[in-house]
């Protein structure tokens, strides 16, 4: 069993992870798939760094997530391997060199029969009946601006399911007002960390605002809404942008990848 940041992991799986971090390293060498050189930063910041905000998620058998813009197969690779056999995933991305590797990858590591490789652009596969309003959840590290990630991704999941982009966003930003009734009446935020919900609190507070308050009121576009405190705590999420799917998806959305890019261009105007 091994003990890393907090996540523990059986040493069967652990094998495993390490061993995804060396095939990126090596891939790396002769084709760039990220810009981490070193197997420990690797293992650590892309692996790791996937696995430690979902570790307390409960994944029941049958569960289904798709990753959009995957690149080197990251978050999606290293929760399917955490998580064992419980759930199934897909892997979205545009890039050809990125998808050989995950199919290199995904055999070495045997998980062939778990995982899907899909290559194509996002919002032209959330589109497609097969994908669109049927995964338990979705996933988003590093693909794009959140409001692309947030448009792209909440179209695939299906009512009652939720979208998890990876950002540096804390309970303070989600809305906790007083850390200390946080850190005595919640076992796993406890774990978590007093000291880390204090990160950055005030730093870019405008920013964080405008972004948020944005993204809160156009998930109710896309058939969704930002979580509560109480949602958040419920899915055991304690960290990142988090959203709860109401209903389906408006079929408009979504949007052409030229329009999503312009209020991104206008948001980031606005925080300026």
């Amino acid at each position: 069993m091994t003990i890393s940041n907090t996540v523990i992991i059986p040493d069967e799986i652990n094998r495993k992870l390490k061993e995804y971090a060396r095939l990126i390293y090596e891939h790396n060498k002769t084709t760039n798939i990220t810009g981490l050189k070193d197997t420990e930063y690797i293992y650590n910041e892309l692996i790791l760094g996937s696995i430690t905000p979902l570790k307390h998620v409960n994944v029941p058998r049958g569960t289904s997530f798709i990753d959009i813009g995957t690149g080197a197969g990251i978050p999606g690779i290293p929760l399917l391997l955490y998580f064992g056999g419980n759930m199934k995933g897909v892997l979205v991305d545009s890039n050809n060199k990125k998808i050989k590797f995950l199919l290199d990858a995904i055999k070495v590591l045997g998980i062939n029969d778990i995982v899907t490789v899909i290559q194509g652009r996002v919002e032209e596969i959330a589109k497609e009946k097969a994908y669109r309003d049927s995964f338990d959840f979705a996933v988003s590290r590093a693909f794009a601006h959140p409001l692309m990630a947030l448009e792209y991704g909440l179209p695939f999941v299906k009512p009652g399911g939720w979208l998890y982009i990876y950002y540096s966003l804390n309970l303070y930003e989600i809305g906790f007002e007083n850390n200390k009734t946080v850190c005595s009446n919640d076992e796993v935020i406890a774990e978590y960390g007093c000291d880390k919900l204090h990160e950055e609190k005030n730093a870019n507070k405008r920013d964080i605002t405008v972004l948020t308050d944005y993204l809160t009121k156009h998930s109710l576009n896309l058939g969704g809404h930002r979580v509560t405190i109480e949602e958040a705590k419920k899915l055991k999420l304690y960290e990142g942008l988090i959203f709860l799917k109401d209903g389906y998806t408006p079929a408009n959305y979504p949007r052409k990848h030229a329009v999503v890019k312009r209020d991104v261009e206008s948001l980031r105007n606005i925080r300026s």
